[in-house]
C-alpha cells in the first residue's frame, strides 16, 4: 500500500494538523515551542506552522520582537521602547508575521507594558500597509483614551469581531473621544458579526452613536451592547443572521407609534437589564419575539429597602407573556438582591396563582429560574395546573432562594404533582411544607420515581416528621443525596415559630437519606448477586 509522505500533504491538511497541535497543547509556551520547531523543519511545512503560530496573539511583545535587538529594547522601568524607528527593510521583516495575525487582544497590562516610541512607532507603519491587514478578531480592554489613537489604527475592515471593555468591567465614563470612536465603527469595521461594547455608559448620546453603527451592520450573529433603541431594534429584528442579544432597556422615551420590533427569525438566546420591573414592563410591551429560546431578564440591584414593588409584578408577568412565544424554552429573571439573605414577612409579596397564570402559555419551557418570587399563597392545585403546563421543565427554581416568612401555601402533595408531570426535572429550588402524607393514595402510589435528581433545595420549607419526609422522598427520587435549605434563621429574634429549628431538621432527613441510600445500594448488590 503506497502512503504520502508528510511532506506532500496539502497545505489545508497541514494546516488543520499544526491547528490541532496548538488546541491539545497543554500550555501555551509549549504549542508555540512546537509550532517554531515545525516551522524551522522543511520549507513545507514553514508557511502553515507560522500561520497557526502567529494566528492568535496577546499583546504588542511578539509582534515588536519582530525588529532586530539593536532596534528594540527595554527601558529603565522595564517596558518596552525602540532605541530608534524601524527603516524599511525592518517594516518587512515585521509584515512578514503581522499579515498572519487573526485574532489580538489587549488589556492594560499589555498596553503599560508598552512606551510611547512603541506606540507611536506602530501607529507609523509605512504605507499601504496595514498594521495588521488581515485581522479578523479583535478584543480590547481599555478604556484610556490616550490609547484610542492606536486602537483606531487596529480598526480595520476584515474585522468580523470586536469586543470592547475596561479594566474590572466598570463602565466607559462619557466623554466626546469614545463617542467619536464609537461613531466611526461601523465605517471602519462594515463587516462586524460579533460586537461587544456592554459596558458603555447609558446615557443617550452615546446609546445614539452605537445605535448607529448598529444599523449599518447587515451580518449581525451576536450583540451585546448598552441602550438601544427603536430604530436598532427594528433593523436587528430584520436580520436572519442574528442568534445572539444582550442589551438595556432604555429610561427615556423612545417609543414611535406602529414601530414595535417583532423578532421572527430564531434567537438562541437574548437578555435585557433595566433599573427596575416597571422599566423592564415597558420595554417588554413594545417588543416581540416569536422564536426566542432563551431570556435572561436583570433588574439593577440598589439599595432600596424593598426588592421590588409588588404592585409592578402582575403587569410586568403580563407583558412577559405578551412579548415571548411558547417557543421560549429558557426564562431566568433575576431582580438584582441577595435572596438568601434576604427576611421578611411581608405579605404583599405573596401573589396568587393569577399573577403566575399568563405564563402558562409558554407551554415549551425548560428552565424555570425566578428564585426571589413569594410562592407562598401558591397551593398544590395551582402547582399542578403549572407542572400539567409545562411538561418538559428540566429546572424548576420557583421561589425557594428567597427567605419569604410568610407560611407557604403549598405541601408535600405540590412536589409528588411537579414529579408525577414534569418527568424531565433534574433540579428543584422551591419551599413546601414537608410533612407526612398519605402513600397509599393512587397519586403516591402509581408514581414514576425520579431517578435524575440527587440534590433539591428546599429554602426555607417549613418540616414536621423528618423521618416520614425522608421516605417519601427516597421514594419519589431514590437517587436524591443532599437537600439543601436555608440553616442562618435559626435563632432570629421574632420568627414565626413554624420556621424555628427547621435547619437542624432537615439536617436530620439528610442523614436519614443517607442510611434509606446505602440501604437500597446494599439490595441491589444482593439482587444481582442471587
Amino acid at each position: 500500500m503506497n502512503t504520502m509522505h508528510v511532506c506532500l500533504l496539502p497545505t489545508e491538511t497541514l494546516l488543520g494538523i499544526f491547528a490541532t497541535i496548538y488546541e491539545d497543547s497543554t500550555t501555551i509556551s509549549c504549542a508555540t515551542s512546537t509550532l517554531a520547531a515545525l516551522a524551522r523543519t522543511c520549507r513545507t511545512f514553514k508557511e502553515p506552522a507560522l500561520d497557526i503560530l502567529w494566528q492568535q496573539l496577546n499583546g504588542f511583545e511578539p509582534l515588536i520582537s519582530c525588529f532586530p535587538e539593536g532596534v528594540r529594547n527595554r527601558n529603565t522601568q522595564g517596558n518596552l521602547t525602540l532605541n530608534r524607528p524601524p527603516y524599511p527593510r525592518e517594516w518587512k521583516i515585521f509584515g512578514q508575521y503581522a499579515h498572519r495575525v487573526r485574532c489580538l487582544s489587549i488589556d492594560s497590562v499589555d498596553l503599560d507594558a508598552i512606551d510611547d516610541r512603541i506606540i507611536q512607532t506602530l501607529m507609523s507603519a509605512p504605507p499601504p500597509t496595514l498594521l495588521l491587514p488581515d485581522l479578523r478578531s479583535l478584543c480590547w480592554r481599555d478604556d484610556r483614551e490616550c490609547f484610542f489613537p492606536l486602537l483606531r489604527t487596529l480598526l480595520v475592515s476584515t474585522i468580523t469581531s470586536l469586543k470592547l471593555g475596561s479594566v474590572c468591567a466598570r463602565n466607559w465614563t462619557p466623554s466626546f473621544a469614545k463617542s467619536a470612536l464609537l461613531a466611526s465603527l461601523g465605517v471602519r469595521c462594515p463587516s462586524i458579526r460579533d460586537f461587544s461594547c456592554s459596558n458603555c455608559d447609558d446615557s443617550q448620546g452615546s446609546s445614539d452613536v452605537i445605535c448607529e453603527a448598529v444599523c449599518g451592520w447587515q451580518k449581525l450573529c451576536q450583540l451585546r451592547t448598552g441602550v438601544l433603541n427603536t430604530q436598532a431594534l427594528l433593523h436587528l429584528a430584520s436580520l436572519s443572521s442574528l442568534k445572539s442579544l444582550h442589551f438595556r432597556a432604555y429610561d427615556f422615551n423612545d417609543m414611535q407609534p406602529d414601530s414595535t420590533p417583532t423578532f421572527t427569525y430564531q434567537l438562541n438566546d437574548m437578555s435585557i437589564a433595566a433599573s427596575s420591573p416597571s422599566g423592564l414592563t415597558r420595554h417588554l410591551r413594545n417588543l416581540r419575539l416569536l422564536s426566542c429560546r432563551s431570556v435572561t431578564l436583570f433588574v439593577d440591584a440598589n439599595d432600596a429597602e424593598l426588592p421590588y414593588d409588588p404592585l409592578d409584578l402582575p403587569e410586568f408577568i403580563i407583558s412577559l407573556s405578551e412579548c415571548f412565544f411558547p417557543a421560549l424554552e429558557r426564562l431566568v429573571i433575576d431582580f438584582g438582591f441577595e435572596h438568601k439573605c434576604l427576611a421578611r414577612s411581608d405579605h404583599r409579596f405573596a401573589h396568587t396563582f393569577d399573577v403566575v397564570a399568563p405564563l402558562l402559555s409558554l407551554s415549551h419551557l425548560k428552565i424555570l429560574d425566578i428564585p426571589w418570587f413569594c410562592t407562598s399563597a401558591i397551593n398544590d392545585n395551582s402547582l399542578k395546573t403549572m407542572a400539567q403546563s409545562w411538561p418538559q421543565l428540566e429546572e424548576f427554581h420557583f421561589g425557594g432562594g428567597t427567605c419569604w416568612l410568610v407560611p407557604p401555601s403549598l405541601t408535600f402533595i405540590g412536589l409528588v404533582h411537579l414529579i408525577q408531570h414534569c418527568r424531565r426535572l433534574r433540579s428543584i429550588e422551591m419551599t413546601f411544607y414537608a410533612s407526612s402524607i398519605d402513600t397509599n393514595s393512587e397519586l403516591f402510589s402509581k408514581i414514576i420515581p425520579n431517578k435524575h435528581i440527587t440534590s433539591i433545595d428546599v429554602g426555607l420549607s417549613p418540616i414536621a416528621g423528618p423521618l416520614a419526609v425522608a421516605c417519601q422522598l427516597h421514594t419519589l427520587l431514590p437517587n436524591l443525596t443532599n437537600i439543601d435549605c436555608v440553616q442562618w434563621l435559626d435563632g432570629l429574634p421574632d420568627l414565626p415559630p413554624i420556621f424555628d429549628h427547621l435547619g437542624d431538621e432537615w439536617t436530620r432527613v439528610n442523614g436519614f437519606l443517607e442510611v434509606l441510600t446505602t440501604g437500597a445500594e446494599m439490595r441491589k448488590k444482593i439482587d444481582q448477586r442471587s
